[in-house]
């Protein structure tokens, strides 16, 4: 047991080892006895900083990729019912939550993923109104304009490159993208 590392320190998701103190580390638990509804649902908390209480664990139902997507979507796009979003990389674990919060709230929803199957998985699974292979497409402007006739008022990009010039170009006026760099 050590203090933190000089690298440790450039990427803080864990505190210093403290003789006597809890220590940080990330895991996957299963809930097998709770008074709540929560009974065999998948946890994954920063371990060491799950506290105990009266009506069980405190955890985290979504990891690094769903607080990306909540925070992200919600935090920093700030979507309104009825807005059209697009969502890149769409089957991937941080555009596919984006991509069903924005259905909850009433968006329309369009994603691009990389195989036919996984445009299946966001039509027909996860609920986008619409998605492409955007593999299949020679010219991603003119797609998204195919899509987006009136524009694009969220663009939430996990690629950049080509596809981010895209959607730029398709967006309205006042839209909002977010570039997420992991």
């Amino acid at each position: 047991m050590k203090n933190q590392s000089p690298s440790e320190r450039a990427i803080n998701f864990a505190g210093d080892v403290i003789p006597g103190k809890c220590i940080d580390g990330y895991g996957v638990g299963r809930v097998v006895l709770s008074g709540n509804p929560e009974k065999d649902d998948l946890v994954f908390p920063v371990l060491g900083r799950v506290q105990h209480n009266r009506r069980g664990w405190c955890h985290v139902k979504q990891g690094f990729g769903g607080l990306t997507a909540y925070a992200g979507f919600f935090e920093l796009c700030k979507p309104k019912k009825g807005e059209k979003v697009f969502v890149s990389a769409a089957s991937g674990s941080i555009g596919n939550l984006v991509g069903r919060h924005a259905k909850l709230i009433g968006c329309c929803v369009v994603g691009s993923a990389g195989s036919s199957e996984k445009v299946d998985l966001l039509k027909n699974k996860l609920g986008f109104d619409e998605a492409f292979n955007y593999k299949e497409e020679t010219d991603l402007k003119s797609t998204l304009k195919r899509y987006f006739p009136d524009g694009i008022d969220i663009y939430f990009d996990n690629v950049g490159a080509e596809m981010l010039e895209a959607a730029v170009d398709n967006t309205n006026a006042f839209g909002r993208s977010l570039r997420v760099v992991l």
